[in-house]
């Protein structure tokens, strides 16, 4: 997929790099570290508010019960009085003052209850912040996003990182691919699964082996590898990659070499 140069999600200072040029990196690897102090006392902060939330619906839920042991020794005690009602065992006055302080006692419930869920999103919402002050944190170890080769580690330890600056280059950990170009005679004549050979500019003996396996759709007005931008000379390529399969002598990622194709 070709060398990707990686960028800061976030600004901050560099005071680590676990990682050197040249290192072999897994997925999820932190090749740059920035302070995180600001970041961390945030993250402390957002947890403190959960422990306190987490407390105070607590409360709330232990209101709720109270208070339903309550309406149920009130519902007890107004039912009982209507019974006696009916014996004339006791007033109506009596049974209208048990309702009303029945009724007063479920106006009170419904309001501990929204005042719960008022609680749960309030911590809900701290949650929410939560998982984002960590986030915040967890961007200040800037990390490889696939294997590969680290080709290049940009800052150094007390500089300054700004946001989306690049601060590594990084190839995937997998088969090299080369990137040629063929004269526009043979470019009819070029097709994917064609096997290759490669070698060293000047050398003869083959260094590498491989199949084509992309070609560009149109031919090229100008070399990639053209030394300057002013070139007058009347030449068109076409592209393709090559896939290394086999490699019998050393290349070195961005290494200038010559390709031949077996079109027969």
């Amino acid at each position: 997929s070709g060398i990707s140069e990686l960028a800061s999600p976030v600004s901050g200072i560099v005071i680590d790099l676990p990682v050197s040029e040249g290192s072999r990196v897994k997925k999820g690897e932190t090749l740059v570290l920035l302070d995180n102090t600001i970041q961390g006392l945030a993250l402390c902060e957002s947890d403190s508010r959960i422990i306190t939330q987490q407390k105070a619906v607590e409360s709330q839920q232990w209101l709720i019960e109270q208070k339903k042991t309550d309406i149920s020794d009130k519902l007890r005690k107004l039912t009982d009085a209507q019974e006696l009602l009916k014996s004339n065992a006791t007033t109506g006055e009596n049974v209208r003052l048990l309702q009303n302080d029945l009724d007063m006692a479920n106006h009170e419930m419904k309001k501990l209850e929204s005042d719960l869920a008022l609680q749960q999103a309030q911590l809900k919402e701290a949650y929410a912040q939560q998982a984002t002050k960590r986030n915040s944190l967890d961007q200040t170890a800037l990390k490889a996003p696939f294997d590969g080769i680290v080709l290049d580690i940009i800052p150094v330890r007390g500089e300054a990182v700004s946001q989306y600056q690049t601060y590594a280059r990084l190839a995937p950990d997998t088969k090299l691919i080369v990137n040629a170009e063929f004269d526009e005679l043979y470019a009819p004549k070029l097709a994917p699964g064609q096997k290759c050979e490669v070698r060293l500019p000047g050398d003869s003996i083959s260094v590498a082996e491989g199949k084509i396996v992309r070609l560009s759709a149109d031919l090229k007005k100008k070399s990639l590898f053209s030394d300057s931008g002013d070139d007058m000379e009347d030449r068109r390529v076409r592209e393709a990659e090559i896939l290394l399969e086999t490699i019998s002598g050393e290349l070195l990622i961005n290494t200038k070499v010559e390709c031949t194709v077996q079109i027969n």
